[in-house]
């Protein structure tokens, strides 16, 4: 239950954005959001993630910053166009983990396995580390990131591409904002999360590879959010994320829901000097 709650919180505030920014002073901000968010997991045969409470912490000095689950180092900053090192984990690890099975695919016996292929349920992945070059142009309708993110943790020496269109705007005395973005995944990253191993599926491993060969992957989102202060450091604050997971160069039997909705709505409270 705790490890489930943990990782929930993990994957909602991995959602939001990051990047460095031109600032005068260091900025800083600490939050805690009161209310309900839920996670669907795309995985087959694994739990939802619910949590009650969702922290989120920034800190943005002259070149380094933190986003919640963001690190990064700014090479180049200015009002319209800035590059950024920056470090996150894999989301694709995080799905494992939300509901990680008591009973590791190790422990199958040979028999089972040279039989039928484990339970997608059963499988355990470990979380990568991703970190790469990030840009960001900023522009008065939307702001264009780019950014290539390699395993440096060494668990499937895989790589992601992202590109995201971002922007936040004043309504009333709030804020909506809004996003849509692309990442694309390479094989390797594809075929250590999604794809059976032999020690998993014995010879059906093969089989399943031969008419499901993994493959690079292009994931969408569309993501909004809206934050309506209410009192001195409280605010109403909503978000959602649509999520569509490209079957092709997966294995189909690892993916339940392609599409999937995650939310979270409740009552902020903040503190720090940061916007």
């Amino acid at each position: 239950m705790y490890r489930r709650t943990l990782i929930t919180l993990l994957l909602l505030v991995a959602h939001g954005a990051a990047q460095g920014t031109e600032i005068s002073a260091p900025e800083w901000k600490l939050s805690l959001v009161s209310g309900r968010g839920l996670i669907e997991n795309p995985l087959d045969g694994r739990e939802d993630g619910e949590t009650f409470l969702l922290p989120a912490f920034s800190y943005y000095g002259k070149r380094f910053f933190v986003s919640n689950l963001t690190a990064g180092y700014s090479l180049v900053e200015n009002k319209r166009f800035y590059i950024d090192l920056i470090a996150q984990p894999n989301e694709d690890g995080l799905f494992f983990q939300l509901d990680k099975p008591e009973v590791a695919a190790g422990s199958v016996t040979s028999f089972v396995q040279l039989r039928e292929a484990t339970e997608v349920s059963e499988i355990d992945r470990r979380i990568s580390l991703m970190a790469g070059p990030s840009g960001t142009l900023v522009t008065e309708l939307a702001d264009v990131s780019f950014s290539w993110l390699y395993d440096v943790t060494g668990v499937h020496h895989g790589s992601e591409t992202h590109l995201s269109i971002d922007k936040q705007y004043p309504l009333f005395d709030g804020a909506i904002g809004w996003g849509i973005g692309a990442v694309q995944k390479d094989t390797d990253l594809v075929r250590y999360y999604y794809h059976f191993t032999e020690e998993e599926a014995g010879v059906f491993a093969r089989r399943y590879a031969a008419v499901y060969p993994p493959g690079d992957v292009t994931d969408q989102y569309v993501r909004l959010q809206f934050s309506y202060p209410i009192g001195k450091g409280f605010a109403v604050r909503l978000a959602g994320r649509y999520s569509y997971f490209d079957l092709d160069g997966r294995l189909p039997r690892f993916i339940e829901k392609p599409e999937t909705l995650s939310w979270f709505a409740g009552i902020q409270y903040s503190i720090g000097n940061g916007r």
